[in-house]
């Protein structure tokens, strides 16, 4: 991160003396254009030097607060963007960014900020009133609402989204595959699996990059018992995206579940190398699982006892440590297992199959 800072402000350094012979639309034009590249900070700094020659510059206000959502400083982005909205409250973009910067900031701290959901839905209603037409402000509408669980609601959003995005010149598209990313999430979620895997398609025949919409269709695909395809996709999104936790496990636990233990163990290991795995127990479960199916004792051993202590405690991280310790037979193991056993049903007392392995010990 040092390095990362040092050589960002040595280029920095170098753009400021070209910056001088260009106006307040050329740093904004800029600005967004790093901001698409995904580099936050360079953008931040060419909507800084907007604002430095026009501090009542909109469009830069709007790139700013942009640019520092992106990097996390979410509090400073609201103020940009009602500064924006103060000096002209006809600016949808304006609205609509700030109301995705309350959306952060309630899954910031949503404690601290349990009112955000209800303000960013009003932040994009008045966008909705400015611009009636635009995908933009029904996409983010219906983020929102699936944040707060109007699956429905979210659902006709996204859908009038879709339907305008197919007539929209200004959107990208990469933009129109987020969308159908979006709205088949909600298919997804809703359990309507064929629909969602013909918008997961759609989304990729849009942007072939799109490691969300990968994952996404591998695991509808795996719903749909389609395990050939699913692990398709998700080796797909894994190639695209090998730090994302999600795409890694869920290949994981694909080809377990489509039967190669085998095959899923180093990808289980590969996940357990990614930052979150720590909070993700059941992959340490499925890890020991296929240890165990392999007649990897040791390494079951091993693994279970980390799936059984990480929080939130699991029945079934607690029954599978049981069946690591009955396979493995070492002396004291057969009084672990049954003590494995016994916290699996303190855990889940309706757990039959740690009531029959216990009473089989027994």
């Amino acid at each position: 991160m040092v390095i990362r800072n040092l050589v960002l402000s040595a280029i920095l350094v170098l753009i400021a003396g070209f910056t001088f012979a260009q106006d307040t639309g050329d740093l904004v034009r800029d600005g967004n254009f790093y901001m698409d590249r995904g580099d936050c900070s360079l953008a931040q700094f060419f909507f800084e030097e907007a604002l430095a020659q026009d501090s009542e510059n909109v469009p830069a206000l709007t790139g700013l607060g942009r640019a520092l959502r992106c990097q996390g400083a979410n509090a400073e982005a609201v103020d940009a963007l009602r500064r924006a909205i103060d000096l002209n409250d006809g600016d949808a973009e304006a609205y609509v960014q700030l109301a995705l910067t309350y959306r952060a900031q309630f899954l910031e701290d949503g404690a601290a900020y349990a009112t955000r959901l209800s303000d960013a839905l009003d932040a994009v209603s008045q966008a909705e009133r400015l611009a009636p037409r635009d995908p933009r402000v029904f996409n983010t509408k219906g983020v929102l609402l699936y944040q707060a669980g109007n699956l429905e609601e979210a659902r006709a959003a996204f859908e009038t989204a879709s339907t305008l995005s197919a007539t929209s010149t200004a959107l990208s598209d990469r933009e129109v595959s987020t969308i159908a990313v979006n709205q088949g999430r909600v298919y997804r979620d809703l359990g309507e699996f064929e629909l969602a895997r013909l918008i997961f398609r759609r989304a990729i025949v849009l942007d072939p990059t799109n490691a969300a919409a990968r994952n996404l269709l591998g695991g509808v695909l795996f719903r749909l018992d389609n395990c050939e395809d699913a692990e398709y996709e998700l080796s797909q999104a894994v190639t695209l995206a090998p730090s994302s936790l999600s795409a890694v496990s869920q290949l994981a636990i694909t080809v377990y579940e489509c039967g190669d233990p085998a095959a899923s163990i180093p990808v289980f290991e590969q996940a357990l190398e990614l930052e979150g795995a720590v909070f993700t127990p059941p992959l340490y479960t499925y890890l020991a699982r296929a240890y165990l199916a392999e007649g990897r004792v040791d390494d079951a051993v091993e693994r279970a006892q980390q799936g059984a202590l990480l929080p939130p405690e699991q029945a079934e991280a607690h029954f599978v440590l049981g069946q690591a310790y009955e396979a493995r037979g070492a002396t004291g193991d057969r009084a672990a297992a049954r003590d494995a056993y016994r916290t699996a049903l303190e855990l889940d007392p309706t757990y039959q199959e740690a009531q029959d392995a216990l009473d089989a010990l027994n």
